[in-house]
C-alpha cells in the first residue's frame, strides 16, 4: 500500500525585509521597504509587516509607497546577500527532503511522501523546520502542508508571519469553500469583479456553478481552473522540471500588472536569481524559458536555444525580453511571470568563437563571476542596480 502525499510549501516570510531587519537590529520593529530607487521608475520588492498595515505592497511604484508610507526606511536592496540567506535555508530544507523544488528565492516545495518513519507526523516535522531555520539562520517560514502543491501553496499563505496550516487528505475541498474569494491563488482582482458581477460572490457559490458557466462568465482556461481548484483538484501548474534540468524562478504578482515598467523590473529580478544559482552551481545554459500568465488563467510559455550559453545577467534579461516582447498579449494584465534556463550543464558550453568577437563577452561574464564570488565571501552586494540595460542598449542606473 502506497503511502498518502503529503507536500510542503515553505515560504519565507517578507524575505528581503526581514534580512534587513536581522542584519540591521536599528530596523526592527519598523516599517521597511526593499525596491528601487525612489524618484524614478522602482518598485516595491518587498516590504516589512509593519509597512503593509499602511497600505504598502510589492510591485507598488516606490513613489506611491512613500506617499502612503512617509516614515519609512526604505532600501534598494542587497540580492547577494539575499541569496546567501536563500542558500542556508534550502540547505535545510534538503535535510528534511530528497526532492525540493525551489521555485524562487524564497520560497520551495517539498515532497515530504513517506518521511514520517524518519521525522514523524507532518505537523511535528513542519514545526521541527520552521524551528530549525529560525535557530540556524534567524529567518521566520510559514509552511502549509496538504496533499497537492495547490493547496500547500495556499495553506502557507494563511496564518502568516510564522504560520503553519495542514490541510489533512480529504479536506480539500472543505478548506477551499472557507476561502474568502481573494484568498484562492491564481484569481485577481478583474475575474473577482466579474464573478461578483454575475452574483457569485464566495467560494461556495461557485461550487453551485457549472464548469460551462464559470467558462462564460471568465473564458474557458480560467472557468476550467477555477472549477478545478474550488473542488480542491491540483491542475498541476508547480509541476516543472527535474531540478537538475532546469534552473527557474516565479513570481505572482498581489495584483493584476499592466504596467510595462513594473513588468521589466520584474523580469530583472527573476533573471537575476536565476543566473545568481547559475554562477553559483557552476552551471551553464543556451535554453532560456519565459511563463506568463494572466489575469483570465491562461498561462503561456515560450522558449529558445541561442547558440551561445547565457553569459552574465544582462545577457539573460535581454533574451527574457525579446521573449516577452514576443509573446506578451498587450490587452491583458499580467498576473504570474516566471524565467527559467533548461538542460543546464556543468561548466561553460563549448561553441565556436565568433569571428567579430571583441572579448567583451567574455570580459562581462568574469566581471560577473568576479563580483559573485566577491559578494558572497563578504555577505553583500558590491554592486547594485535597479535596472540593467534595456534592449536599445540605453543603461539605467
Amino acid at each position: 500500500m502506497s503511502a498518502e502525499p503529503v507536500f510542503f510549501h515553505v515560504d519565507l516570510d517578507a524575505f528581503f525585509a526581514s534580512v534587513e531587519q536581522l542584519d540591521n537590529p536599528a530596523y526592527r520593529g519598523k516599517p521597511v521597504i526593499v525596491g528601487g530607487e525612489i524618484g524614478k521608475r522602482g518598485v516595491v520588492s518587498t516590504c516589512s509587516y509593519e509597512a503593509r498595515k499602511f497600505g504598502v505592497h510589492s510591485a507598488m511604484p516606490m513613489n506611491r509607497a512613500v506617499s502612503l508610507c512617509p516614515n519609512g526606511i526604505y532600501l534598494t536592496g542587497r540580492m547577494h546577500r539575499y541569496h546567501e540567506k536563500s542558500r542556508e535555508v534550502m540547505g535545510i530544507l534538503e535535510k528534511f527532503s530528497p526532492s525540493v523544488q525551489q521555485m524562487s528565492v524564497d520560497e520551495a516545495f517539498l515532497d515530504m511522501t513517506g518521511t514520517e518513519k524518519l521525522f514523524g507526523p507532518p505537523e511535528e516535522t513542519a514545526k521541527k523546520l520552521q524551528a530549525r531555520i529560525l535557530s540556524e539562520t534567524g529567518l521566520t517560514v510559514s509552511a502549509g502542508i496538504a496533499s497537492n502543491r495547490y493547496i500547500a501553496k495556499i495553506a502557507s499563505g494563511i496564518l502568516k508571519p510564522s504560520g503553519l496550516v495542514h490541510v489533512h487528505n480529504g479536506g480539500e475541498k472543505e478548506f477551499m469553500s472557507s476561502l474568502r474569494l481573494k484568498d484562492v491563488w491564481g484569481i485577481g482582482e478583474k475575474t473577482r469583479t466579474r464573478l461578483e458581477e454575475a452574483g457569485i460572490p464566495t467560494v461556495k457559490a461557485i461550487l453551485s456553478c457549472s464548469e460551462s458557466m464559470l467558462q462564460s462568465l471568465i473564458g474557458i482556461s480560467g472557468g476550467s481552473f477555477l472549477y478545478s481548484v474550488i473542488r480542491g483538484i491540483d491542475p498541476g501548474i508547480f509541476v516543472g522540471e527535474a531540478a537538475s534540468r532546469s534552473i527557474s524562478s516565479e513570481r505572482t504578482f498581489e495584483y493584476d500588472i499592466a504596467e510595462i515598467d513594473i513588468v521589466e523590473t520584474a523580469l530583472l529580478e527573476l533573471a537575476s536569481d536565476v543566473m545568481y544559482r547559475l554562477l553559483d552551481e557552476g552551471l551553464s545554459s543556451r535554453t532560456v524559458h519565459l511563463k506568463i500568465r494572466y489575469s483570465d488563467f491562461r498561462t503561456v510559455s515560450i522558449q529558445e536555444t541561442g547558440e551561445t550559453s547565457v553569459n552574465d545577467t544582462g545577457d539573460l534579461f535581454t533574451r527574457i525580453k525579446n521573449l516577452f516582447n514576443k509573446k506578451y498579449d498587450r490587452s491583458s494584465p499580467v498576473r504570474l511571470l516566471g524565467v527559467g534556463v533548461q538542460n543546464v550543464c556543468e561548466g561553460k558550453i563549448p561553441v565556436q568563437m565568433d569571428l567579430f568577437d571583441t572579448g567583451m563577452s567574455k570580459k562581462k561574464r568574469k566581471v560577473e563571476e568576479a563580483v559573485h564570488a566577491l559578494s558572497r565571501k563578504r555577505g553583500k552586494k558590491l554592486v547594485t542596480h535597479a535596472r540593467l540595460i534595456e534592449a536599445n542598449g540605453r543603461e539605467q542606473e
